[in-house]
């Protein structure tokens, strides 16, 4: 399927939410066995604070992909992981206006041709207190970068057959507390992601599984 089909669909998809998987594709990259206990951690409080984040799809070499950053050690909230352009939601301004500002002010790319071809739904890290708005754009051709480098060591692009390829579903050791914790991940060719960004993901990946 040519990408200008496979964009279509998935805006078509993204309009009507009987095709948006939630919390059932989410927990498929749960860092936790997830039960009727552990689920409860990922409900959002009335209090969550409010961030955004935005999968930015783009044609290279006839294959459709988005970008994923590595974060910096210096920024506030988790530090050198993988993640997709974000940040928090400012006061008076809007979910869908804050994933286009973080993605300029983190990777620099010019957002004023994005088209919005709509929202997942909403994710909540117990981990940093954010209830996360994952909105997916359009940018056309890949978009030059200019990276924060306060903020971003790397981006990477991340073609959807990578995405949706089983065989890239794998594990990863993490140490917290001086504690190892095996994990569920997406071993990509050029990053591993998990955690709250593989948690997203995850529900994207079920939405376009058949394109």
């Amino acid at each position: 399927m040519k990408v200008d089909k496979k964009i279509a669909l998935i805006k078509k998809r993204l309009s009507n939410k009987s095709f948006l998987g939630g919390w059932d594709s989410q927990k498929k990259m749960a860092v936790i066995p997830i039960n009727s206990i552990t689920e409860k951690a990922f409900i959002a409080p009335k209090d969550a604070r409010q961030a955004s984040v935005a999968i930015i799809l783009f044609e290279e070499k006839d294959k459709l992909c988005f970008f994923l950053t590595k974060r910096t050690t210096e920024v506030e909230h988790h530090k050198g992981q993988i993640s997709l352009p974000g940040g928090a939601i400012d006061n008076h301004e809007t979910a869908v206006d804050a994933s286009l500002r973080e993605s300029n002010e983190e990777i620099g790319v010019d957002v004023a041709s994005f088209e919005l071809l709509g929202k997942l739904s909403n994710f909540y890290t117990p981990v940093s207190y954010f209830n996360i708005h994952p909105f997916i754009w359009f940018a056309g051709g890949k978009p030059k970068i200019n990276i924060n480098l306060q903020e971003v060591d790397e981006v990477y692009s991340i073609s959807i057959n990578e995405l949706t390829n089983e065989k890239n579903i794998s594990s990863k050791n993490i140490q917290k507390s001086g504690v190892n914790f095996i994990v569920p991940s997406f071993r990509f060719s050029s990053c591993v992601c998990w955690g709250a960004t593989a948690m997203i993901l995850s529900e994207f990946k079920d939405l376009i599984l058949d394109l």
